[in-house]
């Protein structure tokens, strides 16, 4: 159950990076910021931290792939980014504790590096490159910042889903 619940809620903040929150967002407010809700890859990156680089990529491939069909413009893009990002979350954590510090130093250099990532993508395969300050300021930076603060709401509450995902796993069998 508590696997199941985990699923949900990763599924939930997907859903939710997609709908409700798009109304908060500062370029509909008329700001010149771009900032894109990463909430599944958020999570999935918490996840990674928390149960292993092996759950943290399956999410990340499940979730990616949800992206990619309902609002990418290319099959696979997202889905290989989101993998690469949760991977090397859950790889990171291995060399160093689980500290409250580390994990969002963590998760700050892994949001980045996925946009940096996705913007090194979208700019070999289009015809149009955009400025690279431009866009490191305008929307690669404020999308870190966002996504880090919501890392810092949702870290306690997937901290105790995974925790639970983990002491149910160490059950032994009967």
């Amino acid at each position: 159950m508590p696997r199941f619940l985990l699923a949900v809620t990763l599924l939930l903040l997907f859903v939710l990076e997609g709908t409700l929150v798009q109304v908060f967002l500062p370029d509909k407010w008329g700001l010149s910021l771009m900032t894109v809700p990463r909430f599944a890859l958020v999570g999935t990156i918490l996840v990674s931290m928390f149960l292993g680089r092996r759950e943290g990529l399956y999410y990340g491939l499940a979730l990616g792939f949800l992206q990619d069909v309902l609002y990418g413009q290319v099959i696979g893009l997202y889905m290989m980014t989101m993998m690469v990002a949760s991977y090397f979350a859950g790889l990171i954590v291995l060399l160093f504790q689980r500290g409250f510090g580390m994990v969002f130093v963590t998760c700050s250099l892994i949001l980045f590096a996925h946009e940096w990532l996705l913007y090194s993508l979208h700019l070999l395969f289009t015809t149009a490159p955009v400025d690279v300050q431009w866009m490191l300021n305008r929307q690669i930076l404020p999308t870190v910042a966002l996504n880090v603060l919501f890392a810092l709401v949702i870290y306690t509450p997937i901290k105790s889903l995974c925790e639970s995902v983990q002491s149910k796993r160490d059950l032994p069998l009967e």
